[in-house]
């Protein structure tokens, strides 16, 4: 897009989820007339496909979805295609947990221990916003394939 300058602006805060590190900014149509938004690339993403099903764009400040409300309050195990398996415990943060890995697949290391959930749905990949790294990067999984309440410990 003409409107768009992708780049690695690790300093600007997204627009929407309001996380620093962002990959896109853009001042057409995908945001409100006559404003340059910065975005992570998975809310930019989420606004390409509100465009594509012909929403208007939405003002700033769209957060992810996060966790379903099912699990919000527990420890949850969540398995994913590669047959990795991840615990994430509750902190007193509501999207936030600390997250650690049992068994796996053909995922990558983890480089954190504690991130912010962006999105959390089964057949879609795992979305995360690592805390403890100097890393502004998103983190994601292979597609989710199932969600488990475990007993929190």
């Amino acid at each position: 897009m003409a409107d768009t300058t992708r780049g690695d602006f690790r300093d600007l805060i997204c627009s929407d989820c309001g996380e620093k590190g962002c990959t896109f900014r853009h001042w057409g149509p995908l945001v409100p007339k006559g404003e340059i938004g910065s975005f992570c690339w998975f809310c930019w993403e989420q606004r390409q496909e509100r465009a594509e099903r012909g929403e208007a764009p939405l003002l700033f400040g769209v957060q992810p979805p996060g966790i379903p409300a099912e699990f919000a309050n527990h420890t949850i195990s969540v398995e994913t295609e590669s047959k990795a398996l991840y615990f994430l415990r509750l902190t007193r943060k509501k999207d936030e947990r600390i997250i650690w890995r049992e068994r796996s697949g053909i995922s990558s290391f983890l480089h954190f221990n504690m991130a912010r959930v962006m999105h959390l749905e089964i057949g879609k990949i795992l979305m995360l916003k690592p805390r403890c790294s100097e890393d502004t990067n998103l983190w994601s999984s292979t597609p989710v394939v199932s969600i488990k309440i475990v007993p929190d410990f």
